[in-house]
């Protein structure tokens, strides 16, 4: 169970840890206050879409927490400003379209504050861009295919094509090095490639992600026009296939397999962006971090009709382009580094032991990459060894006089004078040439040549296991019979000596039957011992009872008469005490009333004089009550003062900056009123210098 006050204060520790303030933190809760009541918002209607009226409440939370207005809010969400050449208007737009802005302004709003988080712990952790040396760790999931695969599944399968391309690249580097230090020969076409597939999706002007560009600016572009453009274009690729009985999904082979994607969608969902009506929205919010979040989106990926700093205008991103870019960023960083690969599986779903799922592993090993990997480990030479190694597994397969002529030579003579034999002896499969190589240091084996001659060794051995079974099995057939032998005559002497142990015992049974009959006639002369005993006891015990009956009746009288006389003494000198007692009791009171009279004058004299103390300290506390309120107001009034200052300070700044931009307009309008007079002056000048035509 999670428990979401606590996880909440962790976040906000977190928070507080790495230098947020109060204000930054209630900012931020605010946006994502503000998300949340937004993806409540409904629209209805057809053409001309409004607000839900069961969902004004949220509309309302939502620009509360934005520190927007709400009708301005709403009809940015419900209506479209179409500019002209002379005039702009506003026009109203469907519900699905209502929606589509809404989900684009919480995307937006959830993307910036996500950027202002990771670029404030950057600067709270010191992080440099500059620095060279650093430790990263760049985790993915791997590759997607589910019933219905989308935009979001092409671009995660695109990351892993461009990774899976990096793999490959990284192994082939190394390969190459090796063989290069141990001077044998290769062929780099043995590497898989995937570069056809990377093409596919990302190349100009004919890749999926070039021609989703494109529809998305063409008018009346469709997902469905989209799709059939692929057809057209990219049928009889290769990496590319099409369902003839579904006109709007398009199959793309990756490294990992087939996938087949639903164009649905995919034209919205690359666009993604947010209205003009809704950008000029939320930057006229109350919020301060609100309304700077969207000034810094809208000068980043703001309209295409603002101009930049150069006079030109901004082309704006889609989603394709700039996640395609962003992936060209990873890669350039990743191509920098000495990268290690760490596979991970998980046996089961369920995080728990001794569970070992088939469908799971085999899944993740398909669409991880990892099958991939092992294509490309098992390209060119994939077993290796040393010299040593080699001669010792494989020297069993030659013939023994061969194997006497070449074990004479050094270990490289040796291993290429037994492989030349071999390849021979087996006719071992040839690729490009070449089926064994040996290097320097090491023997490279092709997977054909490597599973022939383990084959071969494999029968050579059983052949020599069984010769070496059928000695042992003899050696133990003949210890089997000499246990056997020894057994029998073991058997013997046990029989022997039992039949002896039986006489023993019949001689040891007549002895034992002369001794039970002596111990029988002892035991009858005893037990009449012990009768006369008993009755002899039994005379002297009650005459012995009787005497001491007659004591014990003496003695009670005796202490009976002891009791009688110490009650009697008691009473006597209970009376006694008594009275003495009560005497000394009155004696007591009349002493201790005397006393008391005495304390009560002097506690009534120290009451009066305390009454006056605590009179004096009660108004010593009003007056410090008195004095507290005015400090405490003072306090406030100072407090009102400072963040009117601050307040105005911002304003200032806000005004310079507004002043700098309107310095720099005029003077671009400036230059550009110079150069027109210029070139009018030059046109004139022309005109003037040319004769008049007849």
């Amino acid at each position: 169970e999670v428990d979401d006050v606590l996880e909440f204060e962790k976040t906000v520790y977190a928070m507080q840890v790495i230098g947020f303030t109060p204000d930054d933190i209630q900012a931020t809760v605010k946006v994502m206050g503000g998300i949340l009541q937004l993806g409540n918002v409904q629209f209805q209607g057809g053409d001309q879409s409004k607000v839900d009226g069961s969902t004004d409440t949220a509309l309302s939370e939502a620009c509360r927490l934005f520190g927007i207005d709400k009708d301005q809010l709403a009809d940015a969400l419900t209506h479209r400003t179409v500019a002209t050449r002379s005039e702009k208007y506003k026009t109203p737009i469907t519900a699905r379209a209502a929606q589509d802005a809404r989900d684009a302004l919480a995307r937006t709003a959830y993307g910036i504050t996500f950027l202002h988080l990771v670029d404030f712990t950057n600067v709270s952790i010191g992080y440099d861009p500059k620095l060279k040396l650093f430790c990263g760790v760049l985790d993915i999931f791997g590759f997607e295919c589910f019933k219905h695969n989308s935009f979001e599944q092409l671009c995660i399968n695109f990351t892993n094509e461009r990774l899976q391309q990096f793999f490959n690249t990284f192994v082939f580097k190394q390969e190459e090095a090796l063989y290069k230090k141990e001077g044998i020969p290769w062929d780099p076409l043995d590497f898989p490639d995937n570069q056809d597939s990377v093409d596919l999706i990302q190349e100009k002007p004919k890749g999926i992600f070039a021609m989703l560009d494109e529809e998305c600016v063409v008018p009346n572009g469709s997902d469905k026009g989209f799709c059939s453009k692929l057809w057209k274009e990219h049928t009889g690729h290769r990496r590319f296939d099409i369902i003839k009985t579904k006109p709007e999904w398009f199959v793309i082979n990756h490294f990992a397999g087939p996938v087949a994607y639903s164009s649905e969608g995919f034209l919205d969902k690359n666009k993604d962006t947010l209205g003009p009506d809704v950008v000029a929205c939320m930057k006229a919010s109350t919020n301060t971090f609100v309304r700077q979040r969207f000034e810094w989106w809208d000068t980043k990926f703001g309209d295409g009709s603002v101009k930049d700093v150069s006079g030109k205008k901004k082309s704006r991103l889609t989603v394709s382009s700039e996640f395609k870019d962003q992936l060209n960023v990873l890669m350039q960083t990743v191509d920098k580094t000495d990268p290690h690969f760490v596979r991970c599986l998980k046996p089961n779903p369920y995080n728990q032991p001794d569970i070992f799922e088939r469908s799971s592993v085999t899944e993740q090993l398909r669409y991880g990459g990892v099958l991939q990997a092992v294509q490309v480990s098992r390209a060119g030479y994939p077993v290796r060894c040393n010299h040593k190694d080699c001669w010792l597994d494989y020297k069993s397969l030659l013939p023994t006089e061969v194997e006497r002529q070449i074990a004479k030579k050094p270990e490289k003579d040796r291993a290429q004078a037994m492989l030349d034999h071999l390849t021979k002896q087996y006719d071992l499969p040839v690729s490009n040439g070449l089926s064994t190589a040996v290097g320097t240091t090491l023997v490279f084996f092709k997977q054909a040549a490597y599973e022939v001659l383990q084959a071969a060794r494999l029968t050579f051995r059983s052949r020599r296991a069984t010769k070496v079974q059928a000695k042992w099995k003899a050696v133990l057939e003949r210890r089997e019979f000499l246990f056997k032998l020894q057994c029998v005559r073991k058997i013997n002497c046990l029989l022997r000596g039992k039949l002896g142990r039986v006489q023993a015992r019949g001689a040891r049974e007549l002895r034992a039957s002369l001794r039970l009959q002596s111990f029988a006639r002892r035991n009858a002369c005893r037990l009449s011992f012990i009768r006369m005993k008993r009755k002899l006891v039994l005379v002297q015990s009650r005459w012995r009872g009787k005497q001491g009956r007659r004591r014990a009746t003496e003695f009670r009288r005796f202490r009976a008469a002891q009791k009688l006389q110490a009650v009697w003494r008691r009473r006597l000198q209970t009376r006694f005490w008594g009275g003495l007692r009560h005497a000394v009791t009155v004696v007591q009171e009349r002493i201790r009333l005397r006393m008391a009279v005495s304390q009560m004058r002097r506690l009534r004299e120290e009451q009066k004089e305390v009454g006056a103390i605590v009179s004096k300290l009660q108004h010593a506390q009003e007056r410090n009550h008195e004095l507290s309120e005015k400090v405490t107001k003072l306090e406030a009034e100072n407090w009102h003062l400072k963040s009117e200052v601050a307040k105005i300070k911002k304003d200032k700044d806000s005004a310079e900056q507004t002043e700098d931009q309107l310095a720099k307009v005029k003077a671009e309008h400036a230059s550009e009123m110079k150069k027109l007079k210029e070139k009018l002056a030059e046109v004139e000048a022309a005109a003037a210098a040319s004769p008049p035509q007849r």
